[in-house]
């Protein structure tokens, strides 16, 4: 079964929907859909994706739980959620009766201090009380804070979102590296995921020239801690790749052991979200 770990979906229904910021050139397009979406992934051969809430509507979490109703045989979401709010771990307990399965945690979203600020510490706790895994979306400069919380909370699953490829522009690092990543993987919480080939690489598919990076990760999480993402929708964040291509990278092009394409694909997001498979 072939899981996407890494998507983003958005309504264009900005009255029902509306932006953080309405004259942000940052929204969501057609492309962006639900139900684009799964049309991409019944293409693709892709069973079930998760989701994490866009920037683009703050801390409002409502179109991706509304998208999860009646879809959770093969969508889960994982929110945005005020880190500084004083109510922000009661906010994350109501998104996971609605259904959320994972938390994503910023720093350049709206919130703009250290992830190792002790005003945010109520939030990370709520999330390993409810057993949820985290998406860390830190650059490698924000990797030393992220370790502190790894160690602070040592049953909780973390997700390095992107090893730490935020999104491109002056975010990323100026040599591709995957050193600070490694450093990581000694914590067994960890788990990478290996979204950023799009904006690493210099090359169109199959993008050869970052092999390497993938192999290196590989052999420092292993399979177990290591998985794929598409970064729906593509044309806007991956824009080397077609969804297609991106899957395409892991089932065939990228060198890898079939135990390991298994992991990658699907038995690692399963584990992290805790699918039903018999469903």
């Amino acid at each position: 079964m072939i899981i996407d770990g890494h998507t983003h979906i958005g309504a264009t229904d900005l009255e029902r929907y509306p932006l953080r910021d309405p004259a942000s050139n940052y929204r969501p397009s057609p492309e962006a859909a639900a139900e684009v979406l799964r049309a991409r992934m019944q293409e693709a051969g892709i069973a079930r994706a998760f989701t994490i809430t866009p920037g683009y509507y703050g801390w409002d979490n409502r179109y991706p739980l509304d998208a999860l109703q009646g879809n959770a045989d093969w969508l889960a979401v994982g929110v945005l959620i005020d880190p500084k709010s004083p109510q922000s771990p009661q906010e994350l307990e109501d998104c996971v009766r609605r259904g959320a399965c994972g938390l994503r945690i910023q720093q350049h979203l709206l919130y703009h201090e250290g992830l190792d600020n002790p005003a945010i510490t109520p939030l990370w706790a709520a999330a390993a009380e409810l057993g949820l895994p985290i998406d860390v979306n830190a650059t490698h400069e924000e990797y030393p804070q992220v370790e502190q919380r790894l160690r602070e909370f040592p049953h909780t699953t973390m997700i390095l979102d992107h090893c730490g490829y935020v999104s491109g522009g002056k975010l990323r690092p100026s040599v591709n590296t995957v050193a600070p990543v490694l450093e990581l993987a000694r914590y067994p919480n960890t788990c990478a995921k290996l979204t950023f080939i799009g904006l690493a690489s210099e090359e169109s598919f199959p993008c050869r020239d970052v092999h390497w990076m993938v192999r290196q990760v590989l052999d420092a999480f292993g399979p177990e801690r290591s998985l794929w993402g598409s970064n729906f929708p593509i044309p806007l964040r991956q824009p080397r790749l077609t969804c297609r291509q991106s899957l395409e990278l892991f089932a065939e092009a990228i060198p890898m052991r079939s135990e390991e394409r298994e992991w990658v694909l699907g038995k690692t997001a399963q584990r992290l979200w805790k699918w039903d498979l018999s469903r």
